[in-house]
């Protein structure tokens, strides 16, 4: 219990170094992006600058000047109506921002920006006799580049202001004088602001998410090793603990035997003597056989395809016999798909697999077990069905690990090492042959060996 809260400790804080250098980096990642966006903005504003201090420029912004100033000099003398003057004030738009599109794309250079430009008009105020007449506050496009996007930038603002002359249409009327006082905003857009600054910034995004991708792998086998780890020592664990009760019932029974003939040999009658013997055989005999299985699993297996062999339920009848004097009440079935099936594969190793299923069936609850043999598509199969306790699909890769029993712990309801079904896989797979279980709890279980018959 305790080392799992401690992996549960080193798993939370693992997470939490995470999101922690994730926030940093993040942190890190915007302030690099608002610095780029300044300096994104300093060269489109030199840009416009350096746009704006031209001849050329001049020459569009005098012309509109002009063309305001003569309407104006109209509304004053009530000659147009203050809708009307507004209506021609932007009449010239179109031929205007033509002539500053051109204008824009003549004095583009190598490293500036496809910007778009505006100019608006913001106040138009006349004063005439000292009456001021405010004719329009807002935002009226003067002319632009015909480049805009929806968030524009404002750049600048200007004012102008110019004290006119006329005459009226009465000859030898005296000259009026009167001011024309005009305010503009102007504006610039970049379309493709976030692309532009994202793509100066695809290295350093392209190297954070590489580290952070390293950070997370490294915490991932790190934790997983742990994990791994911790999984082995616990079934060491079990082990030790199972293997010590395993030798313990043989060890206790032989010496009780022992001492029973040391202290009464000449009270026992000759039947009483031969079951003695024959237990301390059986016991003997169980020891043996523990230990083999221990040797055996330490030492890969080597495939003798020297010879072949004939597999029938006939041949195999003897195994199941033998195995039924110590199961009488398992009830043992087998069926056979082809006649004969010659195999090259060593007898002992085909009944140390059969009488390993037999008895991982039985231990588990099996009263039933039924054995098919037959060949398809040039391959022995060999599948072994019984109506045990079933096997939970996430333990179906477990089963065949070195030491792995589906009852873990110190418990010993189910006899064994945790080793036939792992020394079975390191049989079959030296003859270059398969193994899978198909099984769900409460449902037995249904093995299934494929060898190749050449």
């Amino acid at each position: 219990m305790q080392k799992k809260k401690k992996i549960a400790y080193l798993i939370g804080a693992c997470i939490f170094t995470v999101i922690a250098l994730a926030a940093i980096q993040g942190y890190f990642i915007y302030n690099t992006y608002k610095l780029n966006e300044r300096e994104v903005n300093t060269k489109i504003r030199k840009q416009i600058t350096e746009l704006e201090d031209h001849a050329e420029f001049d020459a569009i912004k005098d012309s509109w000047m002009g063309q305001t100033g003569k309407l104006s000099e109209g509304y004053v003398y009530k000659k147009i109506a203050k809708k009307e003057y507004l209506r021609l004030i932007q009449k010239n738009q179109d031929s205007l921002s033509d002539a500053m599109k051109r204008y824009m794309e003549k004095s583009k250079k190598p490293g500036d920006f496809e910007i778009g430009y505006s100019d608006y008009l913001t106040s138009l105020v006349i004063i005439n006799n000292n009456k001021t007449d405010s004719v329009y506050n807002g935002k009226l496009l003067i002319f632009d580049n015909k480049v805009k996007s929806n968030n524009e930038i404002s750049s600048s603002t200007g004012k102008w202001q110019n004290t006119n002359e006329s005459e009226s249409d009465n000859p030898g009327a005296v000259k009026s004088k009167y001011v024309l006082s005009l305010k503009t905003e102007q504006y610039y857009s970049f379309a493709s602001w976030q692309k532009t600054i994202l793509g100066q910034m695809a290295g350093l995004l392209l190297f954070s998410l590489i580290l952070m991708f390293f950070v997370v792998y490294l915490y991932y086998l790190s934790i997983k090793n742990l994990i791994n780890q911790k999984r082995i020592a616990d079934i060491k664990t079990d082990f030790v603990n199972n293997i010590t009760h395993e030798f313990q019932t043989p060890l206790a029974t032989m010496d009780i035997a022992v001492k029973t003939l040391q202290r009464k040999e000449d009270q026992m009658s000759k039947e009483e003597y031969k079951t003695t013997l024959s237990l301390l055989e059986r016991q003997n005999n169980r020891l043996q056989k523990l230990f083999q299985q221990v040797a055996n699993v330490s030492v890969n297996p080597v495939a003798d395809t020297s010879s072949s062999i004939e597999i029938s339920c006939k041949e195999i009848k003897e195994i199941i016999d033998d195995f039924r004097l110590s199961k009488p009440d398992i009830l043992i079935s087998c069926q056979q798909i082809k006649e004969m099936i010659t195999l090259k594969i060593d007898r002992f190793h085909l009944n140390t697999i059969l009488i390993n299923f037999l008895d991982n069936a039985v231990k588990y609850g099996a009263t039933q077990i039924n054995i098919e043999l037959k060949s398809i598509d040039n391959k022995f199969l060999l599948s072994i069905k019984d109506n045990g306790k079933g096997i939970s699909p996430k333990e179906h890769i477990a089963i065949f690990d070195k030491f792995y029993r589906v009852e873990k712990g110190n418990l010993h309801n189910t006899k064994g090492l945790g080793l036939g079904l792992f020394y079975v896989k390191q049989l079959v797979e030296a003859y270059r042959g398969d193994v899978k279980v198909i099984s769900e709890e409460n449902k037995g279980a249904l093995f299934l060996i494929s060898i190749p018959l050449q």
